[in-house]
């Protein structure tokens, strides 16, 4: 940490035995060897003010040896490991007793005095423990206990600190080798339960090899210039006092609880009166009694002690700050990263602080591993871009990974901790949250609350801030004040806050956002649950506010939400756009919709989040809101003009013309028609403008393809045509153009579950941004791409049938990009665009659709997805026609799971979920009957067919004339196939016709969140309303896609149906 410790090189001493260390026999060594070194400092009073106390190594092996022999006195020694578990006050007690315990042969249980009495007693029961010793400040504590234990229980007050220190006990001797005594269990620690799991805490056992793995960290080697941060740190050349804010019972921010590793190091633990909780002031006492070079406290902490007047003081004078517990806010972070260093460990009860290096101080909030580290970062959310860390801990690592010890026979051990990865630094990695941390709605979105959390308990007046929302329709947020405040002051405080809180929103998606009725200020009588290293306790504390949290969220009916909103008319009945605007962001903030509150005015209302249960539900909102301000009907406003108006400026001028000029909306079909035509043609014509290329000759016939690039190789179908094509010899390399970072991790299991040695070295990876200029890429990877390409494959989209069609803004003009990219190839470049039925589905649905371009916008099924497929296939076609840019477009259809399957006859890969499917089969389980999609074609390719079918048009010389394929099943079988092999894995035998199965659905005006969850389809029942509108079987002509791939499709069996379906464990 300092300039002169001793970490900045791997050089060692080789006195010490790094990694063969026992806690007692090295006690009992350096208290010959350097009997004086101070080990703790200790106040004499509960008043610091009245002083310190050195406790040096001598009196620390004293109070073992007297602990020793007063253990063998009253329990005789063990022979076994026994547990003894000890309830304690954070003094020096505990590491007496645990020096004491170890000499006996005993196990010392560590519990929490903030833990129920049941939590403990479950511990001691997972640990065979019957012997419960306790500090004698603590006696109250133990009559609820003892009022559960059973009677056998024995419960002992432990001596008090100086009696230990006072006495003159004879050397009580521990003779064992590390080789005989590795395996031994010594300490049991517990999981924090910061995620709720206090109820049934998990019992953690260390044994010597625990604490001998990680002392190896001393002999770790740190690449060359590198410093390491491991707990090598603690190495100090000089005296280093070292204020410790962590309990005993906890792990601290480094590894194991800092007052028993402390003896392996050199530095001397400060410690605040055990029974007065710490807080700012009790610091700032210390350090004018001690000379402090670092200290080790939680984030709350370090953003108090911003505001006390003589905290900056503090943090000049000390060397660094070791944190932990929680995240740091940035401010914060900001404010001291100038004046000492930051260090924040990455640990858990089960891998111990995992070793690190330094690295800029600008990348504070960022991890960065030591390469020896052995680990992987596991894909958990492409869209969050987040990862699980996962640790590899092989029987053959126990002399350097504690976790071997910890968590024996787990070679993978997966942490739930998330993180994302550095924009440019690959080996940096910032923490996400916890698995279990992450909230998700009701509608399926995730929503990491830490980022609001951390914004808004920056506050000085806060303690803390706690966002909630589990299977709710939106977020709650409840804060803690320092201060004890009545019911008028906790609103006037909520009222404070907003402007804070409306800041910290824009951290979050849209559905995150916490709406200004939604936020609860907690009362002083039941302060926010925490573990030893004051983290919250999410679920115990969001279940000590239930009540003020379901009645939070019942008032969110129209007739409470809406309350005294009003729209007023500035001069006689003109309403003005801005007024309207606001009165549309009132109506939202009432909804569980509250994004739509804050966003800008032209953004799109889908983009943020929005979903066909919450479209239902502010159509409601919004007539009830209006019936105040018109007599006139309202009964115009429907889903449909949501939809079709999916932005406030849009909905505004809707609203303005009917409110002042008592304009309603045409909303038939044929007025829709031409919205979506005019709404198409710009999107088209936004997209070709300015567009101005040199022509190109296509000799047809004559281009080879040896390198390909697929824009989207990570998605379902991505990989399949990535295998495909490494199959491929004519193809010599394959460009990956994706927007995850870890598109080659994501990679990796998926081809070896194929089960062949690929040759991955035909792989190139770059990471692209949609929608930014050169795709994201430097100009030098951009020119390699002109330079070697042959055909890119355009296969990236954002499969989500909610979205309007600006929604898709990005995804079209990269197919300019593409187009601009191919203009200046070196190769002649040709795109294929996996398009999608749906471009032209309302056109197979009133004849057939051709494998030739369609120019009509109405011959997509009249929704954003299909739109823009369309779209950018005239985007493509005009390029084609006008520039001579080689064009290929494979309009694919409904893509299934592997035709091959495996020895066992299972499918080889699960098929990956579609939503519009499984959306059908949930709700039918719920409705109690399927319905029947007479209308609906089961022309279903596998995926891997598909796959093949596009290297065919891939590797295709190029044609001067654009080439389309209609990508869809020419041996179509009726959807009675789907319906016969869900009635048997759902059990559900009625069917009904699906016009009368989506009325059902129509009838639920006010869905809940458990209507939301049983019947997934009210989210996608637009697309359903079409497929029930249709007059016949949709049509597609294939000769050209099957003649040019010449890959035999397989017919569709109900076998390899169920072995799909099975997948998804409906």
């Amino acid at each position: 940490m300092a300039n002169n410790n001793n970490n900045n090189t791997n050089t060692t001493t080789s006195a010490i035995q790094y990694g063969r260390r026992l806690f007692p026999s090295y006690l009992d060594e350096i208290a010959q060897t350097t009997p004086g070194r101070v080990y703790a400092a200790i106040p004499k009073t509960a008043n610091v003010e009245d002083g310190y106390r050195d406790v040096t190594i001598a009196d620390l092996a004293r109070c073992a040896n007297f602990m020793a022999k007063w253990i063998e006195d009253k329990f005789g020694k063990s022979q076994n490991f026994e547990t003894i578990t000890y309830l304690g006050l954070s003094d020096l007690r505990g590491v007496a007793l645990f020096f004491g315990a170890m000499k006996t042969g005993y196990k010392l249980l560590l519990v929490s005095p903030r833990n129920p009495p049941a939590s403990n007693l479950s511990l001691m029961e997972q640990t065979e423990s019957s012997r419960l010793l306790y500090s004698a400040e603590l006696a109250p504590l133990i009559n609820p206990f003892r009022a559960i234990a059973p009677p056998s229980y024995q419960l002992d007050v432990i001596p008090s600190f100086l009696e230990m220190l006072e006495s003159n006990p004879e050397h009580y001797a521990y003779d064992k080798s590390f080789d005989e005594a590795r395996d031994d269990p010594i300490l049991v620690l517990h999981s924090s339960g910061s995620t709720g799991n206090i109820g049934s805490p998990k019992p953690i056992t260390y044994t010597h090899g625990s604490f001998a793995a990680h002392d190896m960290q001393h002999l770790l080697p740190a690449p060359t210039g590198r410093r390491k941060r491991d707990v090598s740190i603690f190495e100090f050349k000089d005296e280093a006092r070292i204020y410790v804010i962590f309990p005993f019972f906890h792990v601290s921010p480094t590894c194991c609880p800092k007052r028993i590793h402390t003896i392996f190091d050199t530095a001397t633990i400060v410690i605040g009166p055990p029974h007065i909780p710490p807080h700012t002031g009790l610091l700032l006492a210390i350090a004018q009694q001690q000379k402090l070079r670092g200290v080790m406290i939680v984030p709350a902490m370090m953003e108090q002690l911003l505001h006390e007047p003589t905290g900056h003081d503090l943090y000049k004078s000390v060397d660094f700050v070791i944190y932990g517990g929680a995240p740091l806010s940035p401010e914060v972070a900001n404010k001291l990263a100038p004046l000492l260093e930051l260090a924040e460990f990455y640990g858990s009860s089960e891998t111990m602080a995992l070793p690190e290096l330094f690295k800029d101080p600008a990348d504070y909030d960022y991890h960065e591993f030591n390469p020896n580290l052995k680990f992987e970062m596991q894909p958990y959310d492409a869209n969050e871009g987040t990862f699980e860390m996962v640790m590899l801990a092989k029987h053959s690592d126990r002399d350097t990974v504690a976790l071997c010890h910890n968590v024996p026979g787990e070679e993978f051990y997966h942490t739930k901790d998330l993180f994302t990865r550095h924009p440019t630094k690959e080996n940096l990695w910032k923490y996400f949250g916890r698995k279990d941390d992450i909230l998700v709605l009701a509608n399926g979105e995730k929503v990491n609350p830490i980022p609001l959390e951390l914004a808004v308990q920056g506050d000085p007046a806060l303690n803390g801030a706690l966002l909630v929302g589990n299977g709710r329709n939106q977020t709650a947020l409840i804060v803690e004040p320092k201060e004890a405040l009545e019911t008028n002051a906790r609103q006037e405080l909520i009222r404070t806050l907003w402007p804070q809180i409306e800041q910290a929103n824009k951290l979050l998606p849209g559905q995150g956002r916490v709406a200004k009725d939604k936020v609860i200020c907690a009362s002083p009588d039941r302060p926010f649950e925490r573990t030893g290293k004051a983290t919250i306790i999410r679920s115990l504390t969001e279940k000590a506010y239930q009540h003020e949290l379901e009645s939070l969220y019942s008032g969110s009916s129209p007739q409470n939400g809406l309350a005294g909103l009003s729209l007023e008319a500035t001069v006689k009945t003109t309403y003005e756009p801005a007024k309207i605007v606001s009165f549309l962001r009132h109506v939202f903030g009432a909804s569980s919709y509250t994004a739509g509150a804050t966003i800008e005015e032209g953004e799109d209302f889908y983009s943020y989040g929005l979903d066909s249960v919450q479209t239902l539900e502010i159509t409601r909102n919004l007539r009830h809101a209006l019936q105040a301000q018109t007599s006139k009907p309202t009964d115009w406003i429907t889903p449909r003009v949501i939809f079709q108006s999916p932005t406030l400026a849009d909905l505004s001028k809707l609203l303005g013309g009917f409110l002042n000029d008592g304009i309603v909306p045409d909303m038939d079909e044929s007025s829709q028609s031409r919205k979506n035509r005019d709404v198409f043609e710009n999107a088209v014509a936004q997209h070709l403008d300015g567009l101005d290329l040199p022509s190109r000759s296509v000799s047809a016939g004559t281009s080879s393809t040896s390198t390909v690039a697929i824009l989207g190789s990570t998605g379902y179908l991505g990989r399949y045509l990535l295998a495909t094509l490494l199959r491929n010899p004519t193809v010599t390399r394959i460009v990956c153009l994706d927007r995850s970072a870890e598109a080659e991790e994501r990679h990796k299991p998926f081809l070896a579950g194929l089960g062949e040695d690929f040759a991955l070295d035909k792989l190139v990876y770059f990471q692209i941004e949609i929608g930014k200029p050169l795709f994201g890429l430097s100009k030098s990877d951009y020119d390699f791409l002109g330079r070697e390409v042959d055909a890119v494959v355009y296969n990236s989209w954002k499969l989500d049938f909610g979205l309007s069609l600006r929604s898709f803004d990005p995804f079209l003009k990269a197919s300019r990009q593409l187009v601009e990219l191919a203009a200046v190839s070196e190769r002649n470049m040709r795109i294929i665009f996996v398009s999608s039925v749906s471009a032209v589905g309302g056109l197979a649905i009133k004849s057939v659709a051709p494998e030739e371009p369609v120019e009509d916008p109405s011959a997509a099924i009249p929704m954003g997805y299909g739109l823009s497929k369309l779209a950018v296939e005239r985007i493509l076609l005009t390029a084609n026609r006008r520039y001579g840019i080689p064009v290929s477009i494979a309009r694919v259809g409904q893509i299934g799971g592997p035709s091959q399957t495996g020895p066992d006859h299972a499918a080889v890969g699960p098929w990956a979920d579609q939503p519009w499917i499984s959306a059908i089969a949930v709700t039918s389980k719920s409705l109690g009957a399927l319905p029947t999609l007479s209308n609906l074609p089961l022309d279903w390719l596998p995926v891997d067919t598909i796959a093949a079918m596009l290297q065919a048009y891939i590797v295709r010389p190029a044609e001067k004339e654009a080439q389309i394929y209609n990508v869809v099943n020419r041996h179509a079988q009726s959807w009675d196939m789907v319906v016969d092999v869900w009635k048997e894995m759902l059990g559900v035998c009625d069917t009904i016709d699906l016009a009368e199965w989506v009325a059902k659905l129509e009838e639920i005006q006010e869905p809940t969140p458990d209507d939301a969850r049983r019947l997934p389809a009210l989210k996608m029942l637009p697309v359903y309303q079409n497929f029930s509108q249709a007059s016949r079987l949709s049509s597609f002509a294939t000769d050209h896609a099957h003649g040019v791939a010449q890959v035999e499709a397989p017919v569709l069996s109900k076998e390899l149906l169920s072995l799909w379906l099975r997948d998804w464990k409906l």
